[in-house]
Order: C-alpha cells, then sequence, then structure tokens
C-alpha cells in the first residue's frame, strides 16, 4: 500500500495531504516529490517548501542538493535508486533550462513560515505598516507589560465606568490584570482579527462569540447523541413521562419524543442526564426506585424493569456517562448575561488599547515579535476588505506549486497565510498549481506554541478554506522494530480516542507496519511508591548494560528538564558522559556565574558579593583567611580596599601578587565602564583576567551566548540585571561536545521529535507537572463552517457559578490531556531496537498517578501486563541508592553510640594552604578511587580509565578550573591514578577481595548531645581479620626528607584517625582495628598508631 501511496504523492498535478506517522520517511518523500516538480516547473523559484524550523529548513535544502550530487547506487532494487532517478530527471531539466542547481543552490525555495512572512513584510513595507523593516525579536514580554500598563492607565482615562468594572472584576488586583493582558497579547494572533473588525460594534462581537458559545454546546450535544442507541432514544421517552408523573416533574413528564441535538434543547436534556446518572457523578444509576421516579407499586414493575435493562445498556458504552454527566454542566441557553457581558466587553476593549500601544512601542524600539511581522505580511497580501494586493497577485504568478512539512503544527494565522497564497487556485484552471501538505496528526504536541491540529482534520475533510487535496496515508514504519510497532499499536488504539473530534483537538490513531525485521522489545519498568533516587540507578543500570552493546546510542527522554536531574547526578557520579540537550540552565554554570558577576562588579563598583566572587575565583583564589584579613570590618566599597596599599599589606607575598593580578586586569575596565558599549568591556577584561578559554569549546560558547544576550540587552553602556537574569532562565548551556558523551543523550520529550535513538528510556512516567492557575480570561478555539473561530470567557467573581467560563476550561483540559497522549507516542515512537518505561504506582492501590504519562499505560492497579510489554519491579537495593544518598550504618543497639573526643574548632582545611587547585584534584582522586573500588579492581581495565579521566575533567570544570590549571589538573589526577594502579599497596588497598569494603563511609557520634558526622575515605576487613580505616592525602612532597613530612602529616590527621577508630572499635570490640595515611600522589602509606604515633 505505501509504495502506491508514495508513487502517487509524487504525482507533479496532484495536491495532497499525506498522514506521516513515526518512522515511515516524510522526509524522503518531500525531497522526491521536490526533485519531480523540479523536473516540470519553468524556474524552481515556482516551487515553494515550508516548514516551521531552520534546522528542518536546512534538511530539506541538504537533502535535496545531496539528491542532486549523487552517484548512480550500485543496487538497482535500492530505494535510492528511485531518488537518482528523479534526481536525474531534475538535473536534465535544470541544464536545458540554466538554471546551474549545483553551482546556483540558493534558487531552492525552502524557508521557515516566520522566513517567508518577514520576507513578504519585506517587500511591501508601506502596505504592511511596517516601513523600515524591524528587528524580529523572540524576547518581548516587557513590552507586552509596558503595552498593558499603558492601555490600563489609557482606559482609566477615556472611560471611568469600564475601568471601574474592570478593576472590580479583579478585585483591583493591577499586578494580576496587566499579567492577564501581557499574556494575551502574546496570543492575538488568535483573537485580535475578529475582535477589531467588531471594534466599533459592540452588539456584532457579542453575537459572534455567543455563536461561538452555541458551537461548543452543539458539537457537545452531538457528540453525546450520537453516543445513545435508537433503541434507547425510543424506549426512554414513556419512561421518563412514568417518572416525571410519579416525581411531580412537568419538564421530564413532558418529553414525549427523543429530543433533537439543539442548542435550543439543552434543558430537556440536562433532565435526561439528571435522570440517568447518579445525582453527583459521571455514573449510571445502580439503584432504581422512587427517588428515580419508580415506586414498588405493582402497577410500575414493568417500568422499572424496562429502565433497568436501558441503564444496562447505556452502562456498556465507554464514556457516555461522562459525555451525559458534561451536559449538566452546560449553560442554559449560548449567551451571556449582561454582567459577564460588561466585564468581558471592558476586557477586550483593554486588549485593543494594549495592541495600539503595542504598535507604537514597536515603531519606537524599532523591533517587532513574530506575531506582528505575520500579522502586517497579511496586510500586504489582501486589504481590509479581504481582496488580494497586487503583491499577491504577483506571488500567485510566480509561486505554482507549495510544499508544506509539519502541518500538523500549523497555528490559525499561518493557516490564513496558506489560504491567501492558494485563494486564487481552482481545479481544472490550466495553471497545474499544486498543494502538498504532509504531517502526523498523532505528533501534533506544539499547543504553547499555537499548533492548532484540528486545522490538519479539516484540511483533510476539505473545509480549511483551502484547494481540494487527496488524504493519502503512509503506513509504513522504517524505523521500529516490528517488536516496538506491534506494542505501539497495541497500546495507543486504546490509548488514543476512538473518534478525530475538531473541538476536542481529539486524533484518531492510525496504525503502522513495520518495515524492518531487526530484533527489539519493550520493557517497563515498575516501583511501588515513588523514590526518585532508586528509580535514577535503575535508570543508570540499563544505560550501563546497553552501552555494552557498542555503537548503540541511548536517548534518556523525560515529559520535564526536573526529571532528569537525579539521572544526570547518577550517570555523572557512575562516570558515564552525557550530552543534555537544553537542559541544564544557562545560568548555573560557573562561568555565566562568574562573568555576570565580573559584569555586576564593573557596573556596580560597591556591589560587595560581587567583589567576593571574583576574589574567590580561579583567576584570584584568594582563601578564607585571606578574605577575612582584607575585607573583616572594612565597610568599604571592595574596589576602594583593593586600592588601599595599607589593606593589601596585611596579606602575605602570595594573597599581595593575586589581588594584584585582580587590580591590574580591571582597572582600566572600571574606568571605561558606563562610556563603552558593554559586550566589548565585558570581553577585554575577561580577556585581561586569562579566561577566554575558562573550560574548553562547550564553555566558550556558553560565554559567547552571554556575551551575545548582554550586547543585544546593551542600554548605552548599561543594562537591566532584573531582565539580564529572567533571560539567562530562558537559555540552556551548551552539551557536552566531546565524542565519549554522543552515544548518551538526555532531552525533553517535545526536543525529541523527529529524532531517533537504538536505544530510548522515558523515565518519570509516573510522575506529573503540577497545575497552573485558572487564567482571568479562558480561550478556546470552535471549529465553523470555513475553519475556526475564537471564542473567549471571563472567570466569574464565584468560580463555581460561571458556567460558560468552566465549559471553556473543560473543553480545554480535555485538548491538553488529548495532546498528552499524542506527547507519550512522539516519545515511543523514537527507538530503534529497546524501549524502556520507567515509573512509580501508589503502594496502597497499585494504580499509576491522575494525570500522569503512566496513567495512560496503566489505568488500573498494576497486574503485570503492559499491552504485551515485558514488566519489571523495581526494587529499592542498596545498590540501587548508594550514589543519592549518605551510607549510614546502625549501631548495635546494646553500647551507646561513643562520644567523640573533644577537640579544638574545626581545623582549617587541608587544602586552603595549598592552593586553589588543590581541593578540586583532591575531590577528584577521591572520587576515582572510590569507583575503581565499588566497581572492583579486579574488573577494572584501561577503558575504565579513560572514562574515568572524562568524569574527572568534568569535575574539575564544574570546580572552576579552566586552561592551562585545567590541564594540569587533569594530569595530576591521571597520575595518581596510575601510580595507585601500579602499586602492589594501592592495588590491595582497592581490591574487591575484601570483606565489609567500604568507600566515603558515613558513620556519626554524639558530643554533647550534638550529633557529628565523618567519612571514611576507604575501611575494609584484611585476610588477616584486621580492620583497617584509611585517610587518603592528596598532598605531594617535593625535597629529601619525605619521613619528616609523613610524621608532620601524622601529627596533623593522627587525632581525626583516632576518632574514626573509636568509632569502629564501639561498633565491634572484639575486633582490631588499625589506621594508616595513603598518599596517591606519592604512593606512599604510614600506619598511625592509637594516639597518632
Amino acid at each position: 500500500m505505501s509504495v502506491e501511496v508514495r508513487a502517487v504523492a509524487i504525482d507533479p498535478a496532484g495536491s495532497y495531504l499525506v498522514q506521516a506517522p513515526a518512522g515511515s520517511g516524510k522526509t524522503e518523500l518531500l525531497t522526491r516529490r521536490i526533485l519531480k516538480l523540479l523536473s516540470v516547473v519553468d524556474e524552481p523559484e515556482e516551487i515553494l517548501a515550508l516548514t516551521f524550523t531552520r534546522k528542518a529548513a536546512a534538511e530539506m535544502r541538504g537533502r535535496v542538493v545531496d539528491a542532486l550530487n549523487m552517484p548512480r547506487p550500485q543496487d538497482p532494487d535500492s530505494h535510492r535508486m528511485d531518488t537518482w532517478l528523479l534526481a536525474c530527471e531534475a538535473n536534465a531539466r535544470s541544464q536545458a533550462r540554466g538554471w546551474h542547481l549545483a553551482d546556483h543552490p540558493s534558487r531552492l525555495r525552502m524557508m521557515t513560515l516566520d522566513s517567508f512572512t518577514h520576507a513578504l513584510a519585506r517587500q511591501l513595507p508601506l502596505l504592511s505598516g511596517l516601513g523600515d523593516m524591524p528587528s524580529p525579536s523572540t524576547h518581548v514580554m516587557p513590552l507586552y507589560r509596558e503595552a498593558a500598563e499603558s492601555a490600563v492607565a489609557t482606559l482609566m482615562k477615556r472611560s471611568a465606568n469600564k475601568a471601574q468594572a474592570v478593576l472590580l472584576h479583579q478585585d483591583h488586583n493591577m499586578v494580576a490584570l496587566i499579567g492577564l493582558l501581557a499574556d494575551m497579547l502574546g496570543k492575538r494572533d488568535q483573537w485580535l482579527r475578529e475582535v477589531q473588525l467588531h471594534a466599533g460594534d459592540p452588539s456584532g462581537l457579542r453575537a459572534m462569540l455567543e455563536q461561538g458559545l452555541s458551537g461548543i454546546m452543539a458539537q457537545k450535544l452531538d457528540s453525546c447523541a450520537a453516543m445513545i442507541p435508537i433503541e434507547v432514544r425510543g424506549a426512554l421517552p414513556p419512561l421518563m413521562q412514568v417518572a416525571g408523573m410519579n416525581l411531580q416533574d412537568p419538564v421530564l413528564g413532558g418529553i414525549d419524543a427523543w429530543p433533537d441535538a439543539d442548542v435550543q434543547a439543552i434543558t430537556t436534556w440536562q433532565r435526561i442526564a439528571d435522570f440517568l446518572l447518579t445525582k453527583s457523578d459521571a455514573a449510571f444509576r445502580k439503584r432504581v426506585d422512587k427517588n428515580a421516579g419508580f415506586p414498588p407499586d405493582k402497577a410500575f414493575l414493568e417500568s422499572k424493569q424496562q429502565f433497568q435493562q436501558m441503564l444496562e445498556i447505556l452502562s456498556c458504552i465507554n464514556g457516555l456517562a461522562a459525555r451525559l454527566h458534561e451536559l449538566r454542566d452546560l449553560p442554559p441557553e449560548p449567551r451571556f448575561d449582561d454582567g459577564q457581558w460588561q466585564v468581558l466587553e471592558g476586557q477586550l476593549s483593554l486588549l485593543l488599547l494594549a495592541n495600539a500601544q503595542l504598535q507604537k512601542l514597536f515603531e519606537q524600539r524599532g523591533e517587532a515579535d513574530f506575531i506582528e511581522i505575520a500579522l502586517r505580511a497579511m496586510r500586504a497580501l489582501e486589504d481590509e476588505h479581504g481582496n488580494p494586493t497586487d503583491l499577491l497577485l504577483r506571488l500567485d504568478y510566480r509561486i505554482h506549486h507549495i510544499l508544506v512539512d509539519e502541518f500538523q503544527d500549523t497555528s490559525m494565522l499561518q493557516m490564513r497565510l496558506l489560504r491567501s497564497l492558494t485563494e486564487g487556485w481552482q481545479e481544472g484552471d490550466g495553471s497545474h498549481r499544486t498543494l502538498f501538505m504532509v504531517g502526523d496528526p498523532m505528533q501534533s504536541i506544539y499547543r504553547f506554541r499555537k499548533a492548532e491540529v484540528g486545522l490538519f482534520l479539516l484540511a483533510a475533510l476539505n473545509r480549511a478554506g483551502l484547494p481540494q487535496v487527496e488524504a493519502l496515508p503512509l503506513v509504513r514504519n522504517f524505523r521500529s522494530s516490528p517488536d516496538i510497532v506491534g506494542w505501539v499499536n497495541r497500546a495507543f488504539s486504546r490509548i488514543f480516542p476512538d473518534q478525530p473530534d475538531i473541538l476536542m483537538a481529539a486524533v484518531g490513531y492510525a496504525e503502522s507496519k513495520a518495515a524492518l525485521s531487526h530484533a527489539g522489545g519493550v520493557h517497563l519498568h515498575v516501583q511501588q511508591g515513588k523514590d526518585v533516587a532508586v528509580e535514577a540507578r535503575a535508570v543508570l543500570e540499563v544505560v550501563q548494560r546497553e552501552l555494552t552493546i557498542e555503537s548503540q546510542r541511548i536517548a534518556v527522554l523525560a515529559r520535564s528538564r526536573k526529571h532528569l536531574h537525579g539521572i544526570m547526578q547518577a550517570l555523572q557520579e557512575a562516570g558515564i558522559a552525557y550530552r543534555a540537550l537544553g537542559i541544564l540552565p544557562l545560568h548555573a554554570r560557573p562561568e555565566i556565574r562568574l562573568m555576570r558577576a565580573l559584569l555586576h562588579a564593573l557596573m556596580h563598583p560597591a556591589d560587595r558579593a560581587s567583589w567576593v566572587a571574583l576574589l574567590r575565583a580561579p583567576f584570584c583564589g584568594l582563601d578564607t583567611l585571606a578574605l577575612h584579613a582584607l575585607l573583616s570590618g572594612d565597610q568599604r566599597p571592595v574596589a576602594e580596599i583593593l586600592a588601599d596599599g595599607a589593606c593589601i599589606a596585611r596579606l602575605d607575598e602570595d594573597a599581595q601578587a593575586r589581588v594584584g593580578h585582580l587590580r591590574a586586569a580591571l582597572c582600566v575596565c572600571i574606568e571605561m565602564a558606563g562610556r563603552v558599549q558593554l559586550r566589548p568591556l565585558l570581553t577585554h577584561a575577561w580577556e585581561r583576567l586569562g579566561m577566554p578559554r575558562f573550560s574548553g569549546e562547550d564553555a566558550s560558547r556558553n560565554t559567547e551566548a552571554m556575551l551575545s544576550l548582554v550586547e543585544e540587552m546593551d542600554e548605552g553602556g548599561w543594562l537591566r540585571f532584573d531582565l539580564l537574569d529572567e533571560r539567562l532562565e530562558k537559555l540552556y548551556a551548551a552539551p557536552d561536545s566531546t565524542e565519549a558523551a554522543a552515544r548518551v543523550e538526555l532531552l525533553t520529550m517535545h526536543g525529541a521529535k523527529g529524532l531517533q535513538w537504538d536505544v530510548v528510556i522515558l523515565p518519570g512516567l509516573g510522575r506529573g507537572t503540577g497545575r497552573g492557575d485558572d487564567p482571568l480570561l479562558a480561550f478556546t478555539e470552535v471549529p465553523v463552517a470555513d475553519g475556526i473561530q475564537p471564542f473567549i470567557a471571563v472567570r466569574g467573581a464565584v468560580r463555581s457559578s460561571d458556567t460558560i467560563y468552566g465549559l471553556v476550561r473543560s473543553v480545554e483540559k480535555v485538548r491538553e490531556n488529548n495532546e498528552l497522549s499524542r506527547l507519550l507516542y512522539v516519545a515511543c515512537t523514537r527507538s530503534e531496537t529497546s524501549l524502556h518505561l520507567f515509573g512509580h504506582v501508589s503502594e496502597k492501590s497499585g494504580e499509576a498517578g491522575s494525570g500522569s504519562l503512566l496513567r495512560l499505560l496503566l489505568p488500573d492497579a498494576i497486574a503485570g501486563e503492559c499491552f504485551g510489554a515485558s514488566v519489571h519491579m523495581i526494587e529499592e537495593t542498596g545498590s540501587v541508592d548508594a550514589y543519592h544518598r549518605p551510607r549510614l550504618t546502625r549501631m548495635q543497639t546494646l553500647p551507646p553510640m561513643p562520644d567523640a573526643d573533644e577537640s579544638p574548632a574545626d581545623a582549617e582545611s587541608e587544602y586552603l594552604w595549598a592552593g586553589p587547585e588543590a581541593a578540586p584534584i583532591g575531590k577528584a582522586v577521591h572520587a576515582a578511587l572510590q569507583h575503581v573500588a565499588e566497581r572492583g579492581l579486579e574488573h577494572w581495565g584501561e577503558g575504565d580509565s579513560t572514562v574515568e579521566l572524562d568524569r574527572a575533567r568534568r569535575m574539575l570544570l564544574a570546580d572552576g578550573l579552566s586552561g592551562t590549571s585545567l590541564e594540569d589538573a587533569v594530569q595530576r589526577t591521571q597520575a595518581a591514578l596510575q601510580k595507585v594502579l601500579s602499586s602492589e599497596r594501592g592495588r590491595w588497598l582497592l581490591s574487591g577481595l575484601h570483606d565489609d569494603a567500604h568507600c566515603e563511609w558515613m558513620l556519626s557520634s554524639t558530643h554533647e548531645g550534638m550529633v557529628s558526622h565523618h567519612i571514611v575515605d576507604r575501611s575494609f576487613i584484611g585476610s588477616d581479620g584486621v580492620r583497617w580505616v584509611v585517610d587518603y592525602k592528596t598532598a605531594s612532597h617535593q625535597g629529601g626528607d619525605l619521613q619528616a613530612f609523613l610524621n608532620m602529616e601524622v601529627q596533623r590527621h593522627g587525632g581525626q584517625l583516632a576518632r574514626y577508630a573509636s568509632l569502629l572499635s564501639a561498633r565491634e570490640p572484639e575486633r582490631v582495628v588499625k589506621t594508616a595515611l595513603y598518599f596517591p600522589m606519592m604512593d606512599a602509606w604510614i600506619e598511625v598508631g592509637p594516639a597518632g604515633d
């Protein structure tokens, strides 16, 4: 079937809408159609291919260019041969017409819809209303808020009554009102046209909106009425008359025939729903008694039995009770009451004012959002009466073939654009113009970007106002194994709605057929009760197992970014490199925090916190003692203190040199602040501090993003840091670009659309994402005869009594749930060989949480089955959570917890005196030795050491090392690891053959009622039964008297080891406990006696 469909789809004379499910090869189909069109058009510019992202447009262009240049395939039966033959035809046409496409690929018009609308507005700036072309901007929320504030002030001057009504409805919450207006300005492409058309006609606007309300109610009635069997419609009216007579209910008793699905009959339908359902739930009556209208008299026995039979029939119809229950909440008639309309009219007046203020701000700032550019592009195509402009007529002459990729993501404004471009196209007019749209409504997951899947459904019915198209389905899946394809078919044919519903954005499921034959499988991993750490460890174990298969690529896809945090920690601690794509916030990166502190210190020299951050940064590296000596008791600005020679003289020679470097680097920059643009100022300071390559390629990309943002927000040498922070929160750090990280990728389910991996892991399916507040205005789209129109309702002062607002919110809730099902489908169809699903169920009920993705897969309590997937129960074991929880050892109950030896205040860190690199290196070496011991020295190989060093590099990077300091630290860590692994003593220490072995062992003690925690680097019971307690020290010694150095270290740390021995002796009073210091950098070992001897 697919072969025939693909042949039809490239027919250059036909217009088609192709539904292409996941893995069906739609990109190849698009490429072939473009090649076929190139073989028949007079000029390549007659073909316009539109998509939604620059990446997709570039890929489309690349595919076509590659096809035009591809050599003849060796296999004549290969699918590449078909592409090559089409390319040959296109190249022949190119040569005959003198296009030279190989040398001039820019003649191929493949672009995003945003780029196309921008190009339209640029062609006729006066007609479009844009004048000089503004800069497109995606960060306009501050302008939205400013326009909203101005609109409120203007309304209060023009119409105090309207302003008072609006403010009273918001309880005079001006902040909430401005937030509402700003949010609606970001959606004005969905409502502005209709509201502006009735700007001088409030009654017409009200009629238009009430028509939309009537449409919602009518569709609710239609969908419910269609589910009721004909025999029930005929049998129920006489029974309702009997019950109405007994209940003295004239409405129920007056139903002598089944009502039509007419909005005017809504009260009748509501009374029928009350008659059939329990008092307040979406469930059919279980009892038929006098309260239902059938008393126990013999005269009513037959009617009672008939009614029970009707209830049994209706109860077997899945979803009918819920549909009937929804009718109860509909308003009695499709109209606003006067109070509702007064408030709504005031809100809409405010929105028009806010839009007018926004236009002024766009003109003043020389920028515009993409909505504005698209709206004004539409003005360039049609006048205020909807007639085509000269530009549209020229385009109509030039463009003969339009292709739209990912059509399911089309918004209402983009649909208007397509309608305008194809307005004059008619079948049989001899122009040979075609429209080709391809997409998959089952993968429509971008409602937050205003994608309206109902437009795809309307286009399939030829009700979207576009040229007539033939719907073509693709069914073969060229990505996933037969096991995965079969499981997806079984699962989603049940999860998706039975029938498409435009109002509810519901899409029916279309089955796929596997085109490949490789092995694969689906695995469900379920946990009883929620424990994020346990699940993260279980995911880690799957990743480790799948990585043993060479060249296998793995993706971990989550519904929310926060669902990946525990998994990232587990992977990092296990030494597994990964790429987090759009997951890690840019502002959390150390280089960005430091760069922001530097910028703030330059612009605000009195900001003490920023200057302290600079003093502690790697390029200065003052320790806490030096900081205390420099700043304690001195409240002057830090910059002023640094210029005070007497203050600097209090520091030792090393600290003075560090401070001198900072002063020399920044003194000129401070003088320049406020007089030059911020990007060159910040770049100059960054370079003078020696930080241009802070931590390699990834960090350089992060700092470049920061510099670009600063440049964009620069206001004459100054910027607002609150807005900078707001923008930074929406940006994400560059992923790890090393080759080792390429095999494991972490990203959101939304971000995974269009991608594929060998193995896909979906964690956190048992978790929800929380529920937002109800907006002050509820907005939805209603299908009408020629498309979709907006409907807006205002939230009532008493929410429970506002049936219109509640109706709109209920529609939106169903739409959101339907999209959630599609999001799960997208995530499950990314895998080629293995799909792993992770989630938790309630310990009490065994059910998945409401609103979770797992609830879709397991609607009932878990019973070991999930559409044929293998089900594994996740057990909580020590190995599962060792990376995420400190290991606590329960003491014997008879002896009391030992008192810790009294000691002076905490000794200063051993790293303070050793320079800023010592502490990060110490942490990296400790972690490396822990991983070797836990893995087991006997199982450790050369490849493990390579992975460990990659992990160590990331740890050192995160601790702020960079450049030569970073490389030196990595080399020293590597040298320490190699020395230990090649040493007899080191191998004995890390051996996995010891009894009761521990790494980073946390113990607890009490002293004067206070609990203290102690971490032992390494402990085990040797073959002679002795308990060894070993503390690693990464200090090194350069000189002749090594023994003197070791003796000094024993004096420094002997007391600490004695406390460890005391704790363990109390735990095992019969066992001999010995302690020692081990120096990995030197492979030096010294046993420490009971008193530190």
